[in-house]
């Protein structure tokens, strides 16, 4: 009988923990993002279409042939350069045909909806551990009917937080054939 209860508790808790990472919206990594986030499904090697309809002001990441990083404001396209502006805004122009790809940097989410799903799921996985517990002999520490909800949610609140700040939605915008 143990057993059972044990395998029961472990499939609810992996259960809310995957219904907490979809709740999110979120896609999870996969082979079509780059380092950066971005994913290269809808840019086409070779197309300035996404660059053309950035707005005055996105922040940019702009990887030249080289490998260097230059991180700054777009300003505007023209047929030979790209002009950007940067943190202390200065502008510059770099050459197109410098340029192996361009990452609009999203903007970071808030860190408040991270850390109340991850609360949520330890309240809840909490909930299901004393319920599956309470159901073998009918009695429950009253430290544990605090402490575990509590304990369990600070860590998926800590836990949904630090995950959640690591996530942005940069887009590849120009990637060079």
């Amino acid at each position: 009988m143990k057993l059972r209860t044990c395998a029961v508790l472990l499939s609810i808790c992996a259960t809310s923990l995957s219904a907490g990472c979809v709740s999110g919206g979120r896609r999870s990594r996969s082979f079509l993002q780059t380092p950066t986030g971005g994913q290269r499904g809808g840019v086409i090697a070779g197309s300035w279409d996404e660059v053309v309809v950035l707005r005055p002001g996105s922040r940019v990441v702009v990887t030249l042939i080289d490998g260097e990083r230059l991180e700054g404001a777009f300003r505007i396209l023209r047929p030979d350069e790209l002009g950007l502006a940067d943190s202390a805004g200065r502008d510059f122009d770099v050459a197109r045909t410098n340029i192996r790809q361009i990452v609009a940097r999203g903007e970071r989410d808030g860190l408040m909806n991270g850390a109340l799903t991850g609360a949520g799921i330890g309240l809840g996985t909490a909930a299901t551990i004393l319920a599956v517990i309470a159901s073998g002999d009918g009695y429950v520490l009253a430290s544990v009917k605090w402490g575990a909800p509590l304990l369990l949610s600070a860590a998926g609140g800590v836990i949904g937080l630090f995950i959640d700040r690591t996530r942005t939605d940069d887009q590849v915008v120009y990637l060079k054939p």
